[in-house]
């Protein structure tokens, strides 16, 4: 894989975690989330317009945006359900875990994409080590169903994510990525507000409020976000040769990360699994790298 693209890539992921964590850390109340992501789009918003003005948009890119947007706005639903139930490093690495395996399978069947030996080794230690941060309440079988029941909506983002990628993955080749990635944001955001509003009794005055007291959080959250998936984004858009099945597991540090920074600030539990799951993952990346 070219150095740049990993590169850029292990940016993406620690950029990620970042924002996730600050997401739990502010998990009282969602709004700081939802504000700071909206934000970002809006800020890029007058740039898209003008691009669009002079450049135009293809009517049969429409569809796509939004599909993309759908996926993207229900990840950030599901987000939100998370995080209210589980910990950083328990439910975090599911939900990206869930996402490598169906990424990198329908990858290779939809876009016909060629994964060698060694990479495939590599996505199957990130997948064992994403699994084993989940299976903490021991090593019965009984055991390691519930524990596996206990991460549902977990299961469920990872699948929103798969969505968004493999969409924006083929959309990148024929529609500019800053108009896919702030159109269908705006289109997600939305989703992501009015859930907010129907289901926790937020409003418009509420989170303005809550960015006026929160902003740096909700500017961490929202820009880091941005600029994580954007650059993903700019790589498949400038390397013809990233391909989603390697470019994601590597991305997918981001679990190591994460689950780094919920032991040490906010004070979640490492276990014999959960360190275990963190070599594996190093390995599988590494692995990934020279394949």
């Amino acid at each position: 894989m070219n150095l740049t693209i990993f590169v850029l890539t292990l940016i993406s992921g620690i950029l990620n975690a970042t924002w996730n964590f600050f997401s739990k850390k502010k998990s009282g109340d969602y709004s700081v989330m939802v504000t700071g992501l909206a934000l970002s789009h809006l800020t890029i918003l007058p740039v898209t317009l003008i691009l669009l003005a002079t450049h135009g948009l293809a009517p049969e890119a429409i569809p796509i945006i939004l599909l993309s947007g759908f996926f993207a706005g229900l990840n950030t639903i599901l987000l939100v359900v998370m995080y209210e139930g589980s910990d950083l490093s328990m439910a975090y690495p599911v939900a990206r875990g869930t996402g490598v395996m169906f990424i990198a399978i329908l990858s290779s069947i939809l876009l016909r994409e060629q994964i060698s030996h060694l990479a495939i080794l590599g996505i199957f230690l990130v997948l064992l080590g994403v699994f084993l941060f989940a299976l903490t309440r021991g090593r019965r079988l009984s055991d390691i169903w519930e524990s596996i029941k206990r991460q549902k909506i977990a299961f469920f983002t990872g699948l929103s994510m798969v969505g968004y990628n493999l969409v924006d993955r083929v959309a990148v080749q024929s529609i500019n990525p800053l108009f896919l990635y702030n159109l269908r944001g705006i289109v997600a955001m939305s989703f992501a507000v009015g859930f907010l509003m129907l289901t926790r009794g937020y409003t418009f005055s509420h989170m303005r409020n809550t960015f006026r007291h929160e902003w740096k959080y909700s500017c961490i959250i929202g820009y880091g976000g941005f600029i994580g998936y954007a650059i993903i984004l700019l790589i498949y858009y400038l390397f013809a040769e990233a391909k989603a099945s390697y470019v994601t597991p590597i991305r997918e540090t981001s679990i190591v990360i994460g689950a780094i920074l919920g032991f040490l600030f906010l004070k979640e539990k490492a276990t014999v699994n959960k360190i275990a799951g963190i070599l594996s993952i190093v390995l599988g990346v590494i692995m990934i790298k020279i394949g």
